[in-house]
């Protein structure tokens, strides 16, 4: 398998091993439930046992109860991508980092939502994952800034990162992030799939994985118009080209039609319909998006399992981990919040990804 992809192409047998090492260290499907049951100190102590006990020893001292868990394992995360990528070579490596750059638009969102909230240096600094190009010292450099286009003018100096003057304008008129958030999402994907599309065998491979993932994100941009009736005039302002089955024209059509029941029925000619059946009728019945926003995500962490096990010396393991972790940080942070907010047991546990 090594001479596929040639001696400097990048070093996937010895990486897709660190990773498979990695993925042995996640938490096991039987750990939720005992989570489930302890409080927030001792859901700290018992992540103290485990791959989190370099950040919860490290923050201990200065945090507690949701917290030290929120913070502890949005820095533990950050340690593995930014370690995962350190032991990637070559092409694998340029990969990565591709992949790896959405974490900066993330980290850009959080700061913007902050930063209109008037949240405290401390509640940001907890949503913060950094693992692209922006380090913590200057994402939290950005966050002190005066305002919302301060930091958006930092942003173009820095990062060459610049809003369409329309999109800046709305804000300014409407002070609503909503049209900047959709933009940087936007930015990030078109990037990223034109960087794929030119690049090397595993940047394919992972090109077809990514236009799945922005069919998810589509379709859930799709049913938040038609549930909250948005007059749409320019689709390219909302959605993102580029999508395995809702291609830009799809979505058009879609958007146009009169109802969300209508929509929802179409959606059934998609191949992952019965991953998103059930949350659908909860969309119809209860106008809520959380439950279908659980199904994409599962369906996507389902996907990449898929992709990891036909290419197991690609970048797709590496992905595949990368999302897993993502899925178990958010699982331990949904947990940690749920008890802070007196949630019940089983409430908490229909907003778990496992």
């Amino acid at each position: 398998m090594a001479l596929l992809w040639g001696r400097n192409k990048g070093n996937y047998p010895y990486a897709c091993a660190r990773v498979k090492a990695k993925k042995s260290l996640l938490l096991t499907k039987d750990n939720y439930p005992k989570l489930l049951m302890m409080d927030l100190n001792e859901i700290g102590r018992f992540l103290g046992e485990t791959q989190y006990k370099v950040e919860m020893a490290e923050l201990g001292a200065k945090y507690d109860g949701v917290n030290l868990i929120e913070l502890g394992t949005a820095r533990n995360l950050a340690r593995m991508n930014r370690q995962i990528l350190s032991f990637c070579e070559g092409d694998l490596q340029d990969t990565v980092s591709k992949y790896l750059s959405r974490w900066d638009y993330w980290n850009i969102k959080t700061i913007l939502r902050g930063k209109f909230s008037g949240a405290t240096l401390d509640e940001v600094q907890e949503e913060l994952v950094p693992s692209g190009r922006m380090s913590e010292e200057y994402l939290l450099q950005l966050y002190n800034k005066e305002s919302i286009p301060e930091i958006l003018e930092d942003l173009r100096h820095r990062y060459d990162l610049t809003l369409p003057e329309d999109i800046r304008a709305g804000f300014e008129a409407n002070s609503t992030l909503g049209p900047i958030e959709d933009h940087l999402d936007q930015v990030y994907y078109q990037q990223l799939m034109a960087q794929l599309e030119s690049g090397s065998k595993a940047d394919k491979m992972l090109l077809t994985f990514i236009r799945r993932e922005v069919d998810s994100v589509n379709l859930l941009t799709l049913l938040k118009l038609k549930r909250d009736k948005v007059q749409v005039d320019k689709v390219n302002n909302y959605f993102i080209a580029g999508g395995q089955e809702l291609p830009i024209k799809e979505l058009h059509r879609l958007v146009g039609l009169e109802s969300l029941e209508q929509v929802i029925s179409e959606l059934s000619k998609l191949s992952f319909y019965e991953d998103l059946k059930e949350s659908l009728e909860v969309v119809k019945t209860k106008n809520s998006l959380t439950e279908v926003g659980l199904a994409t995500r599962k369906y996507i962490a389902k996907q990449s399992e898929r992709f990891g096990h036909v290419y197991p010396m690609s970048v797709l393991p590496i992905i595949d981990f990368m999302i897993r972790k993502k899925n178990e940080v958010d699982n331990i942070r949904v947990i940690a919040r749920g008890k802070q907010s007196g949630l019940g047991v089983d409430q908490i546990k229909k907003l778990l990804v496992v």
